[in-house]
């Protein structure tokens, strides 16, 4: 009587544990599946705050088509600044010329100039000005300065001319080469024109943002391809 007692209790123990298996582990699977779940609305999430964490208030709409650029990245010069400021990693490029960096300054948040279209010596056609030509070193000169700051391939970059036009061609060419996060500051250093022909519409300088005179060697362009002498346009 006592065996029989005691084989009944075992097998009511079996069934319970089978019937306890068979309800714990749907369970245990919901639970992880909620929080994978879980954890990939957090990266989804992480991930538009970082998408969003650089988004224009500017009316890109209204942007000259000189301006506009095949990545479709907008900031305004205190945008630039302020989400700088926040974020030291972002390359922040001028690629303004070496004379307009020499005697107009440069943003003291600017990481390197690089120039786009360096002037030449020789007078454009109608003697008012110095030519200018495409820098055919930029990318590489770009791609030079990624890897002395140790930042990842495909940075975010903050491009800066002088009044967003430059910035756009810049900006376009990096694009070709593969670069997908970068920025062109539409206003530029000294702004859009007025009525008058004057640069004081916006702009870096004219927003009163922090800039100086001083280049700093580790800012100045110096970029040499190997093989090349370094180039002498300014």
């Amino acid at each position: 009587m006592n065996h029989s007692v005691a084989v009944q209790k075992d097998e009511r123990h079996e069934t319970a544990k089978k019937e306890s298996s068979w309800f714990v582990a749907p369970l245990l699977a919901l639970a992880a599946g909620a929080i994978v779940a879980f954890l990939l609305v957090m990266a989804f999430s992480m991930t538009v705050a970082n998408a969003q964490e650089f988004e224009t208030q500017a009316d890109i709409f209204e942007l000259s088509p000189k301006k506009t650029t095949e990545l479709g990245l907008y900031l305004t010069a205190k945008e630039a600044y302020r989400f700088k400021k926040q974020n030291p990693k972002v390359l922040f490029l001028d690629v303004r010329t070496r004379a307009e960096v020499n005697f107009l300054g440069m943003p003291d948040v600017a990481d390197a100039n690089i120039p786009v279209k360096p002037f030449t010596t020789i007078l454009a056609k109608d003697g008012q000005r110095y030519q200018r030509v495409d820098n055919p070193d930029f990318v590489d000169a770009v791609a030079d300065m990624i890897a002395r700051k140790g930042l990842p391939r495909d940075p975010v970059l903050f491009i800066m001319c002088r009044n967003g036009k430059g910035s756009a061609i810049a900006t376009n060419k990096l694009a070709n080469a593969g670069y997908t996060k970068v920025y062109s500051i539409i206003d530029g250093y000294e702004g859009d024109f007025d009525k008058h022909g004057k640069h004081t519409v916006n702009g870096w300088r004219n927003a009163g943002l922090p800039w100086s005179y001083g280049i700093g060697r580790e800012r100045a362009y110096s970029y040499k391809k190997p093989g090349k002498q370094a180039s002498n346009s300014f």
